[in-house]
C-alpha cells in the first residue's frame, strides 16, 4: 500500500548546510555528476543530504544515490507526466519502495518533495506500520525504514506547468508488522 501528497514544507537550509559539510569532510555519501534522472546533481545532493539527516536523527544508516533508482523514478515521473497529467498513481511494481509528491503553482525540486514527505512525522508515534498509521506516516517511514539502503529521485513538467516527483527507495519499507527502526 502506498500513500499520495500535494503538500510542501518550508526548506531547512540549516540541515543541508550541515550536510554539506559532512560531505566536505569526506563522510556523507555524494551524488554522482549523472544522477540517472532530470533532477540535477545539486539538488540531488540537497535531498539525499535532507533524507540522511533524517535518518541520522533516528540512528539508522545514511542512504546512498542509486543513478538505476533514479532511472526508474525518472521513468514513472515522466508516464504520469505525459499520461496522467501529474495525476499521483503509485507504480505497479512492487520492486522498490515509492513516494510521490504532486504541485503546481511554483517550482518544485526534489528536497521540497523530501521535506514533504518528512513532515508527516507531525503524526506519527514510534511503533510498528499497521494499516491504521501507514497512511498518514507512510511517505515519513519510508525514509528512515532502516533495511533501505538507497535512493533514487526523478521529476517532470506536466502540461500546465505541475511538477511531478517520484523517489523510489531499496530495498523498501513499509510492511506491516515491523518497525521502521
Amino acid at each position: 500500500m502506498k500513500l499520495l501528497t500535494r503538500t510542501m514544507m518550508v526548506p531547512a537550509i540549516v540541515l543541508v548546510l550541515a550536510a554539506a559539510s559532512s560531505r566536505a569532510q569526506g563522510t556523507a555519501p555524494t551524488v554522482p555528476s549523472i544522477t540517472g534522472s532530470n533532477v540535477p546533481p545539486t539538488q540531488a545532493q540537497a535531498a539525499l543530504d535532507f533524507h540522511n539527516a533524517k535518518r541520522h536523527d533516528v540512528g539508522v544508516p545514511p542512504l546512498r544515490w542509486s543513478a538505476t533508482l533514479a532511472a526508474a523514478a525518472q521513468s514513472w515521473a515522466n508516464h504520469l507526466a505525459a499520461t496522467n497529467h501529474c495525476g499521483l498513481i503509485h507504480t505497479d511494481n512492487d520492486r522498490y519502495g515509492e513516494n510521490l509528491f504532486g504541485g503546481s503553482g511554483m517550482s518544485y525540486t526534489a528536497l521540497d518533495a523530501s521535506q514533504d514527505w518528512y513532515r508527516e512525522i507531525s503524526g506519527y508515534t514510534y511503533g510498528v506500520v499497521t494499516a491504521a498509521n501507514f497512511a498518514p506516516t507512510g511517505h515519513y517511514t519510508q525514509m528512515v525504514w532502516s533495511r533501505t539502503t538507497a535512493v533514487g529521485i526523478g521529476q517532470a513538467n506536466c502540461p500546465g506547468g505541475a511538477t511531478v516527483i517520484v523517489a523510489e527507495y531499496d530495498p523498501p519499507g513499509n510492511y506491516i508488522g515491523q518497525k521502521p527502526y
